[in-house]
């Protein structure tokens, strides 16, 4: 595992002011507006089946991820272990998130692919199935706000470069693993790859929400009875034709 950055900014991480967020200490390279800073996203599980794939790290996985990097360094643990607790605590971490993202895959029938009993154990016991990452590894803003898609990181050199270093790289790491595309930012980033051959085609399943606060409401009804109106600006179509698809092709030949 590559674990440069890590070594290199691990003295900020220990150090006896603790980073905040955005912490200039931790930047990493920046281009205009644009800003890239560290937190312990590196650890690549190699036995992954499922690989979660979000835009790039919010301010909640970066604080919690350098939270835990912290507290495994000052208890002595290695630089590897302090790394992969850090992915496993803070990926996809915080509420309602992480129960967002739990819904949506005990909804496409993940948990009977894996042969689990629930998406939560992905998160807990079961947590060697799964890798959680980012098409920017690293927390990316803009302006000092969250990075959101925009300016395109296909377009733009300096985000194009960050995406091939570390995501494509990845990838390349795990070459049997599905990888799911998080809501309708990740989804064109993560097709292009396929047409570029970056990603074979039979690796990638669209159609999931991003987990986030804001689409609560729409993935409580895309998961539940929908027996209540189609909520404002919600198309179930791509949602729908995503886990059909999955469920086509991953539990054909398993007893639910």
């Amino acid at each position: 595992m590559n674990d440069i950055l890590f070594r290199k900014f691990a003295p900020v991480l220990t150090d006896p002011v603790a980073p905040k967020l955005r912490d200039e200490r931790l930047l990493i390279d920046q281009d205009g507006t644009l800003k890239v800073y560290y937190a312990p996203f590196e650890y690549v599980n190699p036995k992954a089946r499922i690989v979660l794939v979000g835009i790039t790290p919010g301010p909640t996985q970066m604080v919690n991820a350098n939270k835990e990097a912290r507290s495994a360094l000052q208890r002595g643990l290695s630089n590897e272990e302090a790394m992969e607790r850090a992915k496993l605590t803070a990926s996809f971490s915080g509420e309602p998130m992480r129960g967002n993202l739990i819904k949506q895959l005990d909804h496409w029938g993940v948990p009977q692919w894996l042969g689990i009993d629930s998406a939560a154990s992905l998160f807990g016991d079961q947590a060697h199935l799964l890798q959680s990452t980012s098409l920017l590894r690293y927390p990316t803003f803009v302006a000092d706000k969250d990075y959101a898609g925009s300016p395109d990181m296909i377009r733009n050199p300096f985000l194009r470069r960050v995406l091939y270093d570390h995501f494509v790289e990845e990838v390349r790491q795990l070459p049997d693993a599905l990888f799911f595309s998080l809501g309708p930012k990740v989804q064109p980033v993560l097709q292009r790859l396929v047409s570029d051959g970056a990603i074979k085609p039979d690796q990638a399943a669209f159609g999931l929400l991003h987990p986030s606060g804001n689409n609560t409401y729409r993935i409580a009804y895309l998961t539940g009875d929908r027996s209540e109106p189609v909520p404002h600006a919600t198309n179930p179509a791509p949602y729908d034709a995503g886990r059909e698809a999955f469920r086509t092709r991953m539990l054909k030949d398993v007893s639910t």
